[in-house]
């Protein structure tokens, strides 16, 4: 009887793509990435709703017209993340991080402006969604995306 390798029995990569279920489960990178996409949630909506309440960056003045598009950051985010749970994308997790970079920036450039310091906490509404932002981005999230199913495969 002729002896096989090892290597012989196991299946190829391109036929490890197409074997149901072997790309089902979800990379570490992007479990990582969606957790921190709606955890991410929680610093920007009480920001929000700090905002809301005091009418805008300065307490001084009446509310804001625009501090209702304050809420549009934790929404962007929530929905981003979900996106990639769900498998249909990785980029609006990575351009979900725009609203919190402004928001964070508007907060300095405010202090900045009344000469009130502020310190690195406004920093935190920026730390998850960079990290949602940067887990994305790996080798593993883009190839679990790009294996599901009902996607075509160029050059299959």
């Amino acid at each position: 009887m002729p002896s096989r390798s090892a290597a012989a029995d196991r299946p190829s990569d391109r036929q490890r793509v197409l074997l149901p279920g072997a790309s089902d489960r979800m990379p570490w990178t992007a479990l990582t990435a969606g957790i921190c996409g709606v955890v991410a949630v929680v610093p920007l909506l009480l920001m929000a709703l700090l905002l809301f309440a005091l009418g805008g960056l300065s307490s001084d003045s009446a509310r804001e017209p625009w501090v209702w598009l304050i809420f549009l950051a934790p929404i962007v985010q929530f929905v981003a993340a979900l996106w990639l749970f769900t498998r249909h994308g990785w980029l609006p997790l990575v351009l979900a991080v725009l609203p919190s970079v402004a928001l964070t920036a508007a907060i300095y450039w405010a202090a900045r402006d009344d000469g009130d310091p502020v310190g690195p906490g406004p920093l935190l509404i920026v730390l998850f969604p960079l990290l949602a932002a940067g887990f994305p981005l790996a080798r593993p999230t883009r190839e679990w995306l790009a294996a599901r199913t009902g996607r075509a495969r160029p050059g299959a």
